[in-house]
């Protein structure tokens, strides 16, 4: 019989600004939160993984042995991973294959990042581009999905404020969570994000995801070991494309170019076999929104709408409590933060709180699966997890 595997324990350590704390401060305090969750003594996990993007920041390599030693988990088999945003999610896909090769009966996976340490969070990230094609002709991050953002745009017609809905619905969520940068702030009005000025035209600093520091953490298990609060991993799968923005044009069949997300098309195709299941049943996603408009190539990459639909859903309402699908219920890249190695954990462990019934204010009514998807580099890697609840 095949082994599956269990999210048991969900921890995080609060998004945001937290240049008073180090990167150990931030894994303790996640790790230790997932562990006291899953109501297991610490010897009992037997290995793990660290995501994190830029660990220059804070000068230091070698995480995984690192946050073991941290967190008093001796003698099990601990490494760092590095997949850019989606670092997270692919440590988790590692780890639960940790559980399914039937090498380990408990799992601890982590995600860390301490963006306070830089001068500038768009300086961390100037490796994003291709370095070889774009970043000489003078390309950041900002810069090419701005590309893609006026694209969506042009391909699909769609408006800079239904784009920018996902700004407000962010918020919504953001200000229940008291893991999120923008806990307990007001409401933001389209005049507030359309004249915040420019960040890279059109997207403006409103849309953009706020690199900061935080963690999170999850405890695996087999899902035959009996934990009362268990949510099973029904699925969970990645693929990659071309990072290059020019790559993009003319690498898939039908069309597809830089205003699709391709990649999360296939993950979430595979992760959606895997669990049995098609887009038509996911009760709420979380997406990887690090501008706005990435939250709508994502939505339709996972199938939750038609292609060149998502944004004016968003802006419909679509995506908020009692909509066809709740999106990014944390706040999102943008209103939760993103630090950025922590933040394909943090999705698995919002997805696993709603499913458990334990969100609160943003609780979603009668969830029963969730999608959590997180994207690095330019568009070139998606993963996508299937969790089921009770």
């Amino acid at each position: 019989m095949a082994i599956e595997a269990s999210i048991i324990g969900v921890g995080m350590a609060r998004h945001g600004y937290r240049a008073d704390q180090g990167w150990r401060d931030l894994i303790f305090e996640a790790g230790s939160r997932a562990i006291a969750d899953a109501g297991i003594d610490r010897a009992a996990i037997e290995g793990g993984l660290v995501s994190v993007t830029c660990p220059e920041a804070f000068e230091q390599q070698n995480l995984g042995p690192l946050a073991a030693e941290e967190l008093g988990l001796t003698g099990g088999s601990y490494a760092q991973v590095v997949g850019a945003c989606a670092g997270g999610t692919m440590a988790f896909l590692h780890g639960v294959d940790m559980i399914r090769s039937g090498r380990s009966a408990y799992v601890i996976v982590m995600g860390v990042e301490k963006m306070s340490d830089v001068y500038s969070v768009s300086d961390a990230l100037l490796s994003y581009p291709d370095q070889d094609f774009e970043a000489p002709a003078g390309f950041d991050y900002v810069d090419t999905m701005a590309l893609m953002h006026a694209r969506y745009m042009q391909k699909y017609a769609a408006t800079a404020e239904q784009v920018a809905a996902f700004v407000r619905q962010d918020r919504w969520y953001a200000a229940r969570n008291a893991n999120a940068i923008d806990y307990r702030r007001p409401a933001l009005s389209m005049d507030d994000i359309m004249g915040s000025g420019w960040a890279s035209r059109p997207i403006t600093r409103a849309e953009c995801a706020r690199g900061c520091d935080g963690a999170s953490a999850l405890v695996l298990a087999r899902a035959d070991a009996g934990h009362r609060r268990a949510i099973r991993v029904a699925g969970v799968a990645a693929a990659t494309g071309p990072n290059a923005m020019g790559a993009k044009f003319g690498a898939w069949l039908g069309g597809e170019d830089i205003a699709e997300a391709v990649p999360t098309a296939l993950a979430a195709e595979r992760a959606y076999r895997a669990a049995g299941i098609d887009a038509a049943d996911v009760d709420l996603a979380q997406v990887h929104d690090c501008f706005s408009v990435m939250g709508a190539l994502h939505l339709e990459g996972l199938g939750i709408f038609p292609r060149g639909e998502a944004a004016r859903a968003v802006a419909a309402g679509e995506t908020a409590p009692g909509g066809h699908c709740p999106t990014n219920t944390d706040g999102g890249r943008i209103g939760l933060g993103h630090p950025t190695g922590a933040t394909g954990i943090s999705i698995l462990c919002e997805t696993a709180t709603q499913l458990r019934g334990e969100a609160g204010e943003r609780q979603i009514a009668d969830a029963r699966i969730g999608v959590a998807q997180s994207m690095g580099g330019n568009n070139a890697l998606s993963a996508v997890a299937v969790l089921t609840g009770s």
